[in-house]
């Protein structure tokens, strides 16, 4: 039997063993076959997996490293910090911390990782909230929203702590994090209610390790050779040679299939934009094509006129009208992207004076008073998912934003193809409102 198949044969029977929850003999073999040789990435984590049950973290890292040494995923070097970071090796986490920063964009993770190790690194609590500030210009989002009220609680900012509580609420409706913020409003409010406790761990726990989408690409069978010069022990102490490793995904393609990877890049600053420069020409989203089909308008069984994403943005730098869009179907983490990316070439041309998007739910608008709202979201993109679900009553209020003048805000609103036309259908004035009308 030759060594491949030997090689095969093994990693069979570890998975048997696992399944099985024999994993004593299934580490026995683990131990025993080189991690080179490991072909499937899929076998890879399930190994880390139970290294970590048997609290062997060494063995772990070794196999996260392996991992990132054979495919350069950001994803995997993002694993690898927190990983680190766990096991208080501040020095390497570092390093790491360098080598994710200058490996790809800054996105929503870049922050998450900058407060970790910073938190882990004994920060004062003013340097946290400047990062988690800074995180939530990019994307606000109920866990790290919370956890800056927390912080805010803590160092006496008890206005910003309330405000930040009320927003969670208007933002995010209800869920055990909400309901956690609402519990720290109350203690604000009234110091003699007893402030919640372990609230911050606990939120710690319900967090799990972001995956980015394109990991599945990562779990294919591996058909290359072992590499004889490749020492496993080494690599796992070595990594300074991170930071000098190139991507081999190319920026364009993260940013449509990296759900985490903000295709809104940071601004830092709100960058205001005094008017539109209709001379700039609007430079074509980057990698969008594998969602365009080759007919470049559609027209549904509604009469909807429908463009592929390519025209539409070909048609945004010569329109007068502020380009709201509809995107009617494909999967909600494409849809983000596209929408993230749309905000930044929005923002290039002056439509916009910053690239981040406020998201949410049809069902959480229909809650809210949107009017009240919109002078938070004034200058930037509003993306309502699910938006065939909107009532009549918040159609009609984000009507009355789409017409402002003084506080423009562009409308996103997405949803299944079938759904969002018979939307469009139902209520022709907003849909007229909805220059830009793409068939994802």
């Amino acid at each position: 039997m030759s060594r491949k198949r030997e090689n095969v044969r093994q990693c069979k029977a570890i998975r048997q063993l696992i399944d099985d929850n024999k994993y004593t003999k299934a580490l026995e073999l683990i131990d025993a076959i080189p991690l080179e040789e490991v072909g499937s990435l899929d076998d890879l984590y399930r190994y880390a997996e139970l290294y970590e049950k048997a609290e062997r973290m060494d063995k772990k890292k070794e196999i996260f490293y392996h991992i990132y040494h054979r495919t350069h995923s950001r994803y995997m070097l993002n694993r690898l910090l927190r990983l680190t970071i766990r096991m208080g090796d501040m020095e390497e986490a570092r390093e790491l911390y360098f080598a994710y920063e200058v490996a790809g964009p800054i996105t929503l993770d870049t922050f998450e990782l900058r407060y970790l190790l910073a938190k882990a690194e004994g920060e004062p609590p003013e340097r946290l909230i400047q990062i988690l500030e800074e995180l939530k210009k990019e994307e606000y989002t109920e866990e790290w929203g919370f956890r800056l009220a927390c912080l805010y609680e803590k160092t006496g900012q008890i206005d910003k702590c309330i405000q930040e509580c009320k927003d969670l609420k208007l933002w995010f409706g209800e869920g055990k994090i909400v309901d956690r913020a609402m519990q720290l409003l109350e203690h604000c409010e009234n110091p003699a209610v007893a402030e919640p406790e372990e609230l911050e761990e606990t939120i710690e726990k319900e967090m799990p390790e972001r995956r980015e989408e394109y990991e599945s690409s990562e779990t294919e069978e591996i058909e290359e050779e072992p590499q004889e010069n490749e020492d496993v022990d080494e690599a796992s102490e070595s990594y300074g040679e991170i930071v000098r490793e190139p991507e081999t995904e190319s920026e364009e393609e993260e940013e449509v299939l990296d759900p985490d990877a903000p295709l809104i890049e940071s601004v830092g600053e709100v960058k205001v934009v005094a008017k539109r420069k209709k001379e700039k020409p609007l430079q074509k989203p980057e990698n969008v094509e594998e969602l365009l089909e080759e007919k470049e308008e559609d027209i549904s069984d509604h009469g909807i006129l429908y463009r592929t994403l390519k025209s539409a943005m070909n048609h945004v730098r010569y329109g007068d009208k502020m380009p709201h869009f509809v995107f009617a179907g494909g999967e909600e983490r494409i849809v983000l992207a596209v929408a993230k990316r749309v905000a930044k070439e929005l923002n290039k041309v002056g439509y916009v004076s910053v690239r981040s998007i406020v998201k949410i739910t049809a069902e959480k608008l229909n809650q809210i008073d949107l009017s009240e709202q919109a002078g938070k979201i004034a200058g930037g993109c509003m993306l309502v998912t699910d938006a065939a679900e909107l009532t009549k009553e918040s159609v009609e209020k984000l009507k009355s934003v789409m017409e402002q003048e003084d506080e423009k805000v562009v409308v996103m609103l997405a949803g299944p193809f079938d759904e969002m036309d018979c939307f469009l259908d139902i209520y022709p004035d907003l849909a007229e409102k909805l220059v830009y009308k793409v068939r994802m």
